[in-house]
């Protein structure tokens, strides 16, 4: 399937994995950007992934992790994540050498495939629109999440002291990095999501500045889980 497709109503829906009525729904109410011919609606398939990814980058009030349904299970996020997918003193100065950094902490680790073209796609994707969210936070991940990209799914964390300029909508430095990884768009859009409910927890944003260890951050990813299970009873 080409980025340039047009797709159809059934094709979007096998696509996303969901049903046709929600995806008329959703066309309807302005969640899914599409246009129609006669009374069918078309949607090109480059559109959707963007505006997806940046709706969930933007906010996390649009729950799409529950909208998106499909028969596998997304592990939670400790689950993703390892000592090696971690790293607490980026060098970088500015916002290409982040992202060298954090596709070279996802090569070492063994979740990416080629730093090259990993770094390739991000670049890609920060020339559309910065993945900074404000707050000292960026999400940077690649244009098109693909499993030619990523050998399985995970969390990369990186944390920089002084700051990296990132083109962030608050006009502050970014100190906090989290790049999901994953082999298909529907596991990204749920990382997506699942990073953003992280974030919003309170107290949270402060427990990643302050980290000692990369001990420390895995116990904050666990600590964060447990809450959610004690709170609504599901991760």
């Amino acid at each position: 399937m080409q980025k340039s497709d047009i797709l159809t109503t059934q094709e979007l829906s096998k696509y996303l994995k969901l049903n046709e009525k929600t995806i008329i729904r959703m066309a309807q109410s302005g969640n899914l950007p599409g246009f129609k011919i006669g009374n069918q609606w078309r949607f090109y398939l480059s559109t959707i992934d963007e505006y997806m990814q940046d709706k969930i980058v933007k906010s996390s009030k649009y729950d799409f992790s529950r909208a998106i349904q499909t028969g596998e299970n997304v592990m939670p996020l400790s689950r993703l994540i390892d000592d090696s997918c971690i790293s607490l003193n980026l060098k970088a100065k500015d916002s290409d050498g982040v992202l060298y950094e954090l596709a070279e902490t996802a090569q070492k680790s063994g979740v990416a495939m080629s730093l090259e073209n990993l770094l390739i796609q991000m670049k890609k994707r920060e020339q559309m629109l910065s993945t900074s969210i404000g707050r000292g936070i960026a999400i940077p991940h690649p244009r098109n999440p693909s499993d030619n990209l990523f050998a399985r799914a995970a969390v990369i964390v990186g944390r920089s002291k002084k700051g990296i300029d990132f083109a962030s909508p608050d006009n502050k430095k970014v100190h906090l990095f989290f790049m999901p990884c994953a082999p298909d768009v529907v596991i990204h859009l749920k990382l997506l999501s699942n990073i953003a409910k992280l974030l919003e927890m309170e107290g949270t944003l402060q427990r990643f500045l302050t980290a000692k260890t990369t001990g420390d951050i895995m116990k904050i990813f666990l600590e964060a889980e447990k809450a959610r299970i004690l709170s609504s009873g599901s991760l």
